[in-house]
């Protein structure tokens, strides 16, 4: 079998069972808690107390359609750092990106509203003079209505490209 390609040199979407991270793991059982037998949980379940163990590396992110928008309502404190920004409350095609990076963030967003399953991936990350970091992630789909995917509840798992700040809390 091919090894799957990379989009633009930055994501390369990976099945459930390639997974390695326990952050993701243990969110996504989470969600699944919350899903029960529905598609989806709703939006207004996620109750940001439960998520402590995972709440550093987690983005809540909103879809818009007609046109298809991408709204970053949470991010979390480690991804703001290593990636060396929040983009807490900025549409995607705000926050300065470059065109690819906003191309491969879009179609992962636009992929998760048309499937309506958790989607999981590989991304490369520029972090502290290297530019070949890869880490796990994965978006969890959300509704407000169980039927369309209005928000996203994303983990990157940047714990193993830098260590957490000190000032957090441990797991």
């Amino acid at each position: 079998m091919a090894e799957p390609d990379w989009i633009r040199g930055q994501i390369r979407f990976v099945e459930r069972s390639e997974i390695t991270s326990r952050l993701i793991l243990g969110i996504e059982a989470h969600w699944q808690r919350l899903r029960g037998d529905r598609a989806m949980p709703r939006r207004d379940e996620i109750d940001p107390v439960e998520l402590a163990p995972w709440l550093p590396y987690v983005s809540i992110v909103e879809l818009h359609e007609d046109p298809f928008r991408v709204r970053y309502r949470v991010v979390g404190t480690e991804v703001a750092r290593i990636i060396g920004e929040d983009f807490s409350n900025r549409w995607l095609d705000e926050t300065g990106w470059s065109a690819d990076s906003i191309f491969v963030n879009r179609l992962i967003y636009r992929k998760v509203a048309a499937t309506r399953q958790p989607l999981y991936g590989l991304s490369v990350l520029h972090y502290a003079g290297r530019e070949d970091w890869i880490f796990e992630w994965v978006l969890l789909p959300l509704s407000n209505d169980g039927v369309r995917v209005t928000h996203c509840l994303s983990l990157d798992d940047l714990s193993t490209i830098a260590p957490r700040s000190r000032l957090l809390p441990m797991d």
